[in-house]
């Protein structure tokens, strides 16, 4: 039986990426929920000190201002540090949190002899409302504190057998409500990428459109060494327009299939269709790979596809392919699309079906 959705549901690198996606989405909260943990425990310190007469070194007291600082600290470190590891640092400080509450309940017990209900319930309510822990997470800082519970039970004078009997019934509650959660959680994730998809994916090709290319460049050029080069071309249909108008646009969507089809295998790193019957596709380039595209006007050479209408009575295409250097400075996208436009154009000025290549 699968009971942890995060085990589960989605592949390791899916659910690290919907992870990520949910650390960034709740750190705000996170540190709202911290500084309110914050506030109640010293609101506890306040009470019992009017109350109780309970001095504030006592050993109670000191432990809720001890997680009182290890919440500004934790607040502190969220600001400072990426929301990547968020998870991880909220589980550790939720472990800390076990070990000095089952610390606390064996000092309340010694001193007041009793041990309320309340308070482990809202432990385990507590922990309930961080939002990026899931069900596995908090089943392991559940089970330690009721460890705890249960030494007090066994070790101490005290029997708490409600106290037990409330902190397992609330638990289990709150992992099927967390069960829950994560499961919706996730489908919520799916269908924000499904949408994403939608927004950035050209529906009749399966290519990435032209909303989408800014951001697939940005993410490469990331990836781009001083000894790379970038190339970038853009790929025009010849007589595309002749063939609208003499085969119809239905046969002119299964030009553009083909023609997405035929480019994919050319091992660019961004395929895109930027606009009517026109192509970009981005390459890192090395010194192995310098004539990339090339032989292009060869990939349709074969299996040809019918057009009266063009020069060469078959579908063709034209190119332009700027290539930049990235040992000297990084170029600017706006700047290689200018040159690799002018580039195509002189390919389909000059003949057609052929590849005008330059370099900067």
């Amino acid at each position: 039986m699968q009971l942890i959705p995060a085990t589960f549901y989605f592949p390791p690198d899916k659910e690290k990426d919907f992870q990520y996606q949910l650390n960034k989405s709740t750190v705000h909260f996170a540190n709202i929920a911290l500084y309110l943990a914050a506030f109640f425990l010293s609101l506890l310190v306040v009470l019992s000190w009017l109350n109780d007469k309970q001095s504030l070194y006592s050993v109670i007291n000191v432990l809720r201002l001890s997680m009182v600082c290890l919440s500004f600290i934790l607040v502190y470190v969220n600001n400072k540090l990426k929301a990547k590891y968020l998870h991880y640092r909220c589980f550790a400080y939720g472990v800390l949190f076990c070990v000095l509450f089952g610390y606390l309940f064996w000092s309340f017990v010694g001193l007041y002899g009793y041990l309320n209900e309340g308070g482990p319930m809202l432990v385990v309510a507590s922990f309930s409302a961080i939002p990026m822990l899931h069900l596995g997470h908090k089943l392991i800082l559940w089970t330690i504190t009721g460890l705890s519970l249960l030494s007090v039970h066994l070790f101490s004078s005290t029997p708490i057998i409600w106290s037990l009997y409330f902190y397992i019934s609330i638990v289990i509650v709150m992992a099927c409500i967390q069960y829950q959660l994560d499961i919706l959680l996730r489908k919520q994730y799916e269908a924000e990428l499904v949408e994403t998809q939608k927004a950035n994916i050209d529906q009749l090709t399966g290519l990435y459109n032209r909303h989408s290319f800014d951001s697939e460049c940005k993410r490469l050029m990331n990836q781009i060494k001083p000894s790379h080069s970038l190339a970038l071309a853009m790929v025009d249909i010849d007589d595309f327009k002749k063939y609208n108008d003499n085969y119809g646009h239905l046969d002119g969507d299964n030009i553009l299939i083909d023609v997405a089809s035929r480019l994919k295998k050319l091992q660019a790193d961004i395929v895109v269709r930027f606009g009517g019957e026109e192509f970009i596709l981005v390459k890192i380039l090395d010194q192995n790979n310098l004539d990339w595209l090339d032989d292009l006007p060869n990939l349709f050479a074969t299996n040809t596809i019918s057009h009266e209408y063009s020069t060469f009575k078959r579908v063709t295409v034209s190119a332009g392919v700027v290539v930049a250097d990235f040992s000297a400075l990084c170029p600017d996208i706006k700047a290689l699309l200018s040159v690799a436009d002018k580039a195509m154009y002189k390919a389909k000025n000059t003949g057609k079906n052929k590849v005008i290549k330059d370099y900067i």
